[in-house]
């Protein structure tokens, strides 16, 4: 069904729920009019790219671009005459063009029906399917019946066995409850009408009480069209597959937290002096009779290194759980610093640290995008040097041989900032100036550079603080 022709420039971001959300914008009051008129030849699309490990796509009907879209995007439904549409795709890359993706599909669209066309699976061949909704009767003013909203539900997840699917209200767990529908990969339930509501959504493994994903405080409205697509992804630096949840609307789509999911953390050794530092959670115990082991997370971490990832189970989905964190210098085991991180579910955070015990010490977290992408890798780049805290940084990443003088710099860092930036395999050069200044202070090179690797770039001050800069190079493997 699919094979490859050109390519093109790119950015990156399970369960996810298609929100069609029809009441909710500007043409809804004209589906009202189209539905009501019988003679209305019109139906709906939108175009959904749930392939994992998928760069951006672009989805092409009838050799006209209509979307540009993400891992977990789809994009605004339209209003089109029924009939059949010719479908492309090309893969959006960093740095060059290369032969088309796929082609040679299409999608069939009737009179009152939204047809919903998701790509899904193996990034280098993908598959395809098209879930049709029809609203004819939702719109229907002199439709009298007890629902006002319609829900759908497809496992799309390679990873996961047979589901059980449970929609529950607001706030309920599942005691007593027996599954609503049971799905195995790449089917989708009948459509379900709903009262509008608040609800949540829980899946397990078919049989069990092993919640693979939850979401909770799901608004429905009246007139809303939902589907709730069970798929997953690959990070850098860890085995296990993420479930995650993304609620695409009729023009943008937000992430919902998977409940289920516990928060990772891992930490980055930029204070100068001690050589190495120590990571407890919560609580450091100084009662030599308690087991101190018990909360270190990251034992002996050299100076610019990073740690392993730590699974942090929250207590608290609904508004995230604060958690304290000590670092210890390891040699002296004396307390350097303490600092409190928000975490929520399946959040996945890098604890930047900067400074010099002498003086004064800076922590920033943030999200890390670690996602895999098949067709080219991503650098992580982040600013940790607190000699030059008052200035930004300006990063340039070019080809191996390449003359740095005539081009600019892609990303300015602000102190303890951070940026992702995804290149195609390949071996390149990387410099780094003071952006106040245009001095440059760190001159490096990435070689050997391959497809699917997720690389981060830390620059901090030299081991015993100052100059010369030092750029950190960790991949994730």
């Amino acid at each position: 069904m699919f094979k490859g022709k050109k390519q093109k420039t790119i950015i990156t971001s399970l369960i996810v729920g298609i929100s069609l959300t029809l009441t909710a914008c500007e043409w809804a009051e004209d589906l009202l009019d189209e539905v009501s008129d019988s003679s209305s030849s019109t139906g709906y699309d939108q175009f959904v790219n749930l392939v994992p490990q998928s760069p951006i796509i672009e989805f092409l009907v009838d050799d006209q671009s209509i979307a540009e879209l993400a891992f977990g995007d789809a994009s605004t439904i339209e209003s089109v005459a029924k009939d059949n549409y010719d479908l492309e795709f090309n893969q959006i890359l960093p740095n060059s063009s290369n032969d088309e993706f796929t082609s040679n599909d299409g999608v069939s669209v009737s009179n009152d029906i939204i047809s919903t066309y998701i790509i899904y699976g193996d990034t280098d061949v993908p598959s395809s399917l098209t879930l049709t909704t029809d609203i004819s009767e939702l719109f229907d003013e002199d439709f009298d019946e007890n629902y006002d909203a319609i829900i759908q539900f497809i496992h799309l997840s390679n990873s996961a066995f047979d589901i059980d699917v449970y929609w529950l209200n607001e706030g309920e767990d599942l005691l007593n409850k027996v599954a609503d529908h049971t799905l195995s990969y790449e089917n989708s339930s009948d459509e379900v009408e709903i009262q509008s509501g608040i609800y949540k959504l829980v899946l397990t493994e078919s049989g069990t009480d092993n919640i693979i994903a939850s979401s909770d405080s799901i608004t429905v409205s009246t007139g809303d069209v939902q589907i709730f697509a069970l798929t997953n992804y690959l990070t850098a630096g860890s085995d296990d597959p993420v479930y995650s949840i993304i609620n695409i609307e009729t023009d943008s789509a937000r992430e919902l937290t998977n409940e289920a999911q516990a928060a990772k953390i891992r930490f980055s050794h930029g204070i100068s002096t001690p050589d190495y530092s120590d990571i407890f959670l919560d609580i450091y115990l100084t009662d030599p009779d308690i087991d101190n082991e018990a909360n270190l997370i990251a034992n002996t971490l050299e100076f610019g290194a990073l740690s392993n990832l730590v699974d942090i189970e929250i207590e608290n989905v609904d508004t995230s759980d604060t958690r304290s964190f000590y670092i210890m210098d390891s040699i002296k085991e004396e307390k350097i610093d303490t600092f409190s991180v928000d975490l929520q579910p399946s959040s996945r955070m890098l604890i930047l640290t900067s400074g010099d015990t002498s003086s004064s010490i800076t922590v920033n977290d943030y999200e890390e995008e670690l996602r895999i992408i098949d067709t080219h890798a991503k650098v992580l780049i982040s600013h940790s040097i607190d000699d030059i805290k008052s200035d930004a940084i300006d990063v340039l990443i070019i080809n191996d041989g390449s003359n740095p003088d005539t081009y600019s710099a892609q990303i300015e860092l602000s102190y303890m900032g951070n940026a992702d930036y995804e290149l195609e395999s390949g071996d390149y050069d990387v410099y780094i100036y003071n952006a106040s200044t245009g001095e440059l202070i760190i001159e490096t090179s990435l070689r050997g550079i391959e497809k699917g690797e997720v690389v981060n770039l830390i620059a901090t001050d030299y081991t015993y603080g100052g100059t010369p800069y030092q750029l950190h190079t960790y991949y994730n493997e």
